[in-house]
């Protein structure tokens, strides 16, 4: 049997992957077994060397995104441009780093994006991720907003310098209308950002599955990208990469669902 794992702070008991991924294991036929995994920031070396000899592979969540990197053998290209990894496979006992998240957003989001003004909320590992998704659709313009304005500024100069493209940092206090809104943020009950007039809204949290920011993107008649969405899309691509497998996504959302209490 193939083991993987998600790790995290407090993802025990939290996470909905291992519901998510052992579903999606029985649909496929699949000899696997997915669990979640607590690992503190001084714990990250110790768990590599662990990972490398037990597992087949493991997802990375807040706050390790961008930590684990120097604990991995190899990144991907695309991970190492946006400079986080969510997904690790373990072959021949090396740990290669991918980046899932923003192929979620692209995926589900980049049409959306391409020639418009994207906004995105937060300066964390998903951020990260939605910006370079941002950037691989063709945004005319990025804005990267964070509570730390000096945060968004400095991710603002990193990936500008690294691909070219116009891209601002500002505070939470000085965000404007977009044509597309990613909350890369963990705030679930405000609303961080003015929705009227975008065309589309991607929400990273899943944990409630409909947050306040969705559900006013949804009034005002946007296309949602909902955190559950997201979820399912990165795991399905994890699983793509692990197994060479094609997921059912629909077996994968009904399990989030069911773990989230939701009918």
């Amino acid at each position: 049997m193939k083991l993987f794992a998600v790790i995290g702070e407090r993802v025990r008991r939290h996470s909905a992957s291992p519901a998510m991924h052992n579903a999606s294991f029985r649909s496929l036929g699949v000899d696997a077994y997915y669990i979640a995994v607590d690992v503190p920031k001084h714990g990250l070396p110790c768990f590599a060397d662990l990972a490398r000899f037990n597992l087949a592979g493991f997802n990375v969540t807040i706050p390790h995104k961008e930590e684990v990197i120097k604990y991995l053998d190899g990144v991907t290209m695309d991970a190492r441009a946006v400079g986080a990894v969510n997904t690790v496979k373990v072959e021949r006992n090396l740990l290669v780093g991918y980046n899932t998240d923003y192929l979620a957003v692209y995926r589900l989001a980049g049409r959306h994006m391409e020639g418009g003004r994207v906004l995105v909320l937060g300066a964390g590992g998903a951020a990260r991720a939605a910006i370079y998704a941002a950037v691989k659709a063709g945004a005319a313009e990025i804005v990267v907003a964070n509570r730390t304005k000096e945060k968004a500024e400095s991710l603002a100069r990193e990936f500008s310098g690294r691909f070219g493209v116009r891209i601002e940092g500002v505070g939470l206090d000085g965000v404007r209308r977009a044509d597309v809104v990613v909350n890369a943020t963990p705030v679930h009950d405000s609303v961080l950002a003015p929705l009227d007039g975008a065309r589309a809204y991607v929400e990273f949290v899943y944990n409630p599955p409909r947050t306040a920011m969705a559900k006013l993107a949804e009034e005002l008649g946007a296309a949602v990208v909902d955190g559950v969405d997201i979820l399912v899309e990165q795991g399905a691509a994890a699983e793509e990469i692990w197994l060479d497998v094609k997921p059912d996504r629909s077996v994968m959302r009904s399990a989030v669902l069911e773990f989230l209490g939701v009918r």
